[in-house]
């Protein structure tokens, strides 16, 4: 008999399911939690210097759209900023604006160099070429000004 009773209660049935529900939901955000703070993160910085000819300039003789006559080569130098200062190797560096998106890999050294045509539109006389640089256990490196290129 009372087996039956118990069978037949459904108030209490119902009344336990949203604490169940609050129970599963917490223990899915900590479960959440726990694997996003388990993914690694970049723990060293780095530094990117450009090689002295960051800034490229000709003149085209009017102010139509306009493609450089050759192309420029930009070396990079890519190190970390510990107290050492060492090279960073394998760092994938990109160069991309003004038409174009080139990329390349750092040597041994921490040397990359790229070969770029930039262009300008018509009626700009001045743009700039962003520089991003990621590398594996460092956070990820950017300027947004690394190259200027102007019309004399």
């Amino acid at each position: 008999m009372i087996k039956e009773k118990i069978l037949h209660n459904n108030k209490a049935q119902v009344l336990g399911l949203p604490m169940y529900m609050i129970i599963v939901m917490i223990v899915a955000v900590a479960v959440i939690a726990a694997v996003l703070f388990m993914i690694p993160q970049g723990t060293k910085t780095m530094n990117a210097l450009v090689s002295e000819n960051a800034v490229i300039a000709e003149d085209p003789g009017n102010s139509s759209a306009f493609t450089f006559s050759s192309s420029y080569d930009i070396t990079i130098q890519v190190t970390s900023n510990d107290n050492r200062a060492d090279p960073v190797s394998g760092a994938t560096v990109s160069l991309i604006g003004s038409g174009i998106a080139s990329s390349g890999t750092t040597n041994g050294e921490g040397i990359a160099t790229i070969s770029v045509t930039p262009e300008l539109g018509e009626n700009i006389n001045e743009a700039s070429i962003k520089l991003i640089v990621k590398a594996q256990g460092f956070e990820d490196y950017s300027d947004i000004n690394a190259v200027t290129v102007h019309r004399l």
